[in-house]
């Protein structure tokens, strides 16, 4: 798909896969918060409970997995040998890159790229296992203080981890990207 203009824009189809990326990094910390928050405030697990803690579990997995995918299409960009000064027309757009002794971005945005992509692999991981445990111990996940400690760190790990690879992106897309100029 080639860039298309939106009034005084031109959007890129990869700015596309950005945005729902972002979209996706917020129902992952949504989910996130409702899960630490029912696990953490109840004592007593009903069915319905149970059954939104599973649902949240299975939507915060396949957010993550989606996640993962959404940011790992647009870096294929990054990897055709980039030249790092000048006018480019790519699927973000057209921008100028400039490499300078105040702006490296245009360097250091393919290597964070790749630190994003390859630590980012571990997230889902750690989705998947809360899933399961979730899904594997029911209503002892409220009741087993065992089982819900171990959930807890799980998903604040987890949360921490999204966070972290999370800020690398923003530094990446917000200030790499579009560098503040004076």
């Amino acid at each position: 798909m080639v860039a298309f203009k939106l009034g005084p824009f031109e959007v890129g189809c990869n700015t596309m896969w950005l945005d729902a990326h972002g979209l996706l990094m917020v129902i992952v910390v949504m989910c996130l918060a409702f899960l630490v928050g029912a696990i953490w405030f109840s004592r007593q697990a009903d069915e319905r409970l149970v059954r939104g803690l599973k649902a949240a579990s299975m939507v915060t997995l396949v957010a993550f997995v989606l996640l993962t995918i959404t940011g790992l299409v647009p870096d294929i960009g990054f990897e055709k040998g980039t030249t790092f000064s000048g006018a480019f027309h790519n699927d973000f757009g057209t921008f100028q890159s400039t490499v300078s002794d105040e702006n490296l971005g245009a360097f250091t945005g393919p290597l964070l790229f790749d630190i994003m992509e390859h630590i980012s692999l571990i997230v889902p991981g750690l989705a998947l296992l809360v899933c399961f445990l979730i899904w594997h111990h029911g209503r002892r996940t409220v009741e087993d203080q065992l089982v819900r400690r171990s959930v807890l760190s799980l998903l604040v790990l987890t949360g921490f981890w999204a966070l972290a690879i999370g800020s690398v992106g923003v530094y990446i897309t917000k200030v790499l990207t579009y560098p503040y100029t004076r």
